[in-house]
């Protein structure tokens, strides 16, 4: 009994000291703080802002968020408007960015052909990243931006489009106000009724950026063919959006001006970004203003544009992609978007509460309907071109421009745009073959 009694107390003994994790009498060492499967040893990211007219990332206090949730990281903020700091300059430089924010519509002209890109499929796996968070679309359109259908960025934030409305102007002619839910037609008689001259003053009823308009617009329309190298903007799609827009620029006296012009207080509807729309609310005070939902063509009801999106890209030659990643799912989070919408910053997640918390901070957006920017559900992005395909820019703003100060017919206008992107595109190729 001694012995059976001596050997259990000794097995006790022994247990006690392994789970005590006892060397010598001192505690068990602390566990260090991982990141994924690295320590949070001190280290510099680089984040190039390749749109920084889109979003000042100080002000908003993204900046500050950063270095609260990462102490251990020292962020480099570059700006693309800082003076040579442009792509090729970084890149001479050897200042190489590990987190790049930049419109995913130049996912080809500025990421690939700078040889940043990187998919992000892998880290979204190992990290098990919800890509269900983001708005189809919105995911959609990013990665439809690149031949390869491939996750280069994740959406990061969005440019909200809606109608602006001069309230004073349509008081003064005893027009009722727009209405979310319109119809294009519907804008279009309001236009008519609110462009007019009265002592001596100009008003015009409606404005817009035909460019923006027509490469993101509602028939998710691309310009370049999906599976040939050619153009296809000669067709009944198109002249729908041309013929559309075109209709408010033959109203007499409402001319083609550029949309900063609402600011002034004489133009009654301005279809336009939310960042755009604030500041003209900052530089004129006195606007007496609001916002209704962008119109709808009749034969596509309750589609919005098509997403315009400004992703967070990874750049493939950063030694730290698993910390740059760490930063950007911080920064694509709830809690992030959050802190950005209130600020007046569109979000590309699905939450309605992110998008409702849209302008609370702003002041100028304080009574708005805020939630025009977000009453049409996105249009589906373009379908992805082929991969062996030439991108070339297609700008329809001169194109439009010019057919409207010449008075020129829609078709005739379409059949030599497409004819000056079919050349833009032998062009293009011509000089790729030649490198």
């Amino acid at each position: 009994m001694v012995n059976k009694y001596s050997k259990a107390v000794a097995s006790l003994l022994i247990l006690s000291l392994i789970a005590l994790g006892c060397s010598n009498g001192q505690e068990p060492a602390p566990k260090t703080e991982e990141t994924g499967n690295k320590s949070k040893e001190p280290i510099t990211l680089t984040i190039f802002s390749g749109q920084p007219g889109a979003l000042n990332f100080d002000n908003i206090g993204m900046m500050d968020a950063l270095k609260k949730k990462f102490p251990h990281i020292t962020f480099n903020l570059i700006l693309r408007d800082q003076k040579n700091m442009d792509y090729k300059d970084l890149i001479a430089a050897g200042t190489l960015p590990d987190i790049i924010y930049e419109s995913a519509s130049f996912t080809v002209d500025r990421i690939m052909q700078n040889g940043f890109h990187y998919d992000l499929q892998e880290l979204v796996k190992k990290y098990n990243f919800n890509l269900q968070q983001i708005e189809p679309s919105v995911l959609a359109q990013t990665q439809n931006a690149n031949s390869e259908g491939k996750l280069y960025g994740l959406p990061f934030t969005m440019n909200r489009y809606a109608l602006f409305y001069n309230k004073d102007i349509f008081d003064k002619f005893g027009v009722p106000y727009p209405k979310d839910g319109m119809t294009w037609d519907e804008i279009y008689e309001l236009a008519k009724k609110v462009t007019r001259i009265e002592q001596g003053t100009t008003y015009m009823g409606f404005t817009a950026t035909p460019n923006n308009l027509m490469l993101n617009n509602q028939l998710s329309l691309s310009p370049l063919d999906t599976k040939e190298d050619k153009a296809v903007v000669n067709s009944d799609g198109w002249k729908t959006l041309f013929e559309n827009l075109k209709q408010f620029y033959e109203i007499p006296d409402n001319a083609l001006v550029p949309s900063s012009e609402t600011a002034k207080g004489n133009i009654a509807m301005a279809l336009e970004s939310h960042p755009l729309m604030i500041g003209w609310a900052r530089s004129n005070p006195n606007l007496n203003w609001d916002i209704v939902s962008l119109p709808s063509l009749k034969d596509k009801p309750g589609i919005g544009l098509k997403p315009a999106t400004l992703a967070l890209f990874i750049a493939q030659t950063s030694k730290y992609k698993d910390e740059a990643f760490e930063v950007v799912s911080y920064l694509v989070s709830e809690e992030v978007q959050t802190m950005l919408s209130k600020q007046g910053v569109g979000t590309p997640l699905v939450n309605p509460a992110v998008k409702k918390a849209f302008g609370q901070d702003v002041p100028e957006m304080k009574g708005k309907n805020a939630g025009a920017f977000y009453y049409y559900k996105d249009a589906p992005p373009s379908p992805l071109r082929g991969a062996n395909l030439t991108n070339v820019n297609v700008d329809f703003g001169k194109t439009f421009s010019d057919m409207i100060n010449n008075k020129t017919d829609t078709n005739t206008v379409l059949r030599q745009f497409e004819e000056e992107i079919n050349q833009a595109i032998a062009t293009a190729k011509l000089d790729k073959a030649k490198k």
